[in-house]
């Protein structure tokens, strides 16, 4: 859609498309003063929900921002670490009794599962997962619950609150509002699926990605979906593109300079949980 200095929005529903884009250095996450006016202001808003006490989470940074750069090394060095294993036994069982029909809450044992990764000895609190399910009702709700959500500030007071949790650990604020909302809508799909199908079944199906992605043009270029200008928004629908090809790389754009650091480690997790609750090889 484009209406030369109020609009322009590109939206790649094509899995290609999409994952070329996500790749493109020449698309970076949204700045605010860039563009037509109403992309001004989309883009403020995704960068304001995507912040906490005043400060941007590292899925808001731009691709050469180095606290990005720094908070995604030490992700990575983190998720690569030997103790985690035995870290996760715990929540893996719980994760995988509720799995197989048991009682639990899925947001709650989504940050059991996630938690000890960003913060050593996480364990979920009635906060934690109350703030995460204000987060998620302003990230996945209705259009009414979103417009909701933003006169009444609740999402930000709710990331305000995981920032006083973490004490300020702005990876662990995303993880534990944002990236638990995925790995719980992992754990329902699980709970959904017949005990007899094959773990890569399962975790085809399980492996669920952010509803949207937004990026932004810094310089006019010729995607495969078509062409765009400086201050163009491209939207790539990510969780839709993810349902249609079961394919991890599109889930996690696991090849593009934002690929969620956690590519192997969430699929990883997830198989465990059907192992123990299934039993399957």
């Amino acid at each position: 859609m484009r209406i030369p200095g109020v609009i322009d929005v590109v939206t790649l529903r094509d899995p290609e498309a999409l994952r070329a884009a996500a790749q493109d250095a020449r698309l970076d996450r949204p700045a605010p003063g860039h563009g037509p006016l109403l992309n001004r202001l989309i883009a403020r808003a995704a960068r304001d929900t995507l912040s906490a006490h005043r400060q941007h989470l590292p899925s808001a940074l731009p691709k050469a921002d180095y606290r990005r750069q720094d908070m995604r090394a030490a992700l990575s060095t983190r998720l690569g670490s030997g103790d985690l294993d035995a870290a996760l036994a715990g929540p893996v069982a719980r994760a995988a009794a509720f799995v197989g029909g048991g009682p639990g809450e899925a947001l709650e044992l989504s940050q059991a599962l996630i938690g000890p990764v960003v913060i050593t000895g996480f364990a979920p609190t009635p906060e934690s997962v109350a703030a995460a399910e204000t987060i998620g009702r302003g990230l996945n709700g209705t259009f009414a619950q979103r417009l909701l959500d933003r006169i009444t500030g609740r999402s930000r007071l709710a990331r305000a609150a995981l920032h006083g949790l973490t004490h300020g650990n702005l990876t662990a604020i995303h993880a534990l509002g944002i990236a638990a909302q995925n790995m719980a809508a992992s754990l329902e799909a699980l709970r959904e699926m017949p005990r007899t199908a094959s773990a890569e079944a399962a975790l085809a199906h399980a492996l669920i990605a952010p509803r949207r992605v937004l990026r932004q043009a810094t310089v006019p270029a010729e995607l495969l979906g078509g062409s765009i200008r400086t201050g163009t928004l491209v939207i790539l629908p990510v969780g839709e593109a993810a349902r249609r090809t079961l394919d991890p790389r599109v889930a996690f754009l696991s090849e593009a300079w934002s690929g969620c650091p956690a590519h192997a480690f969430v699929p990883a997790v997830l198989r465990r949980v059907w192992t123990e609750a299934t039993g399957a090889p």
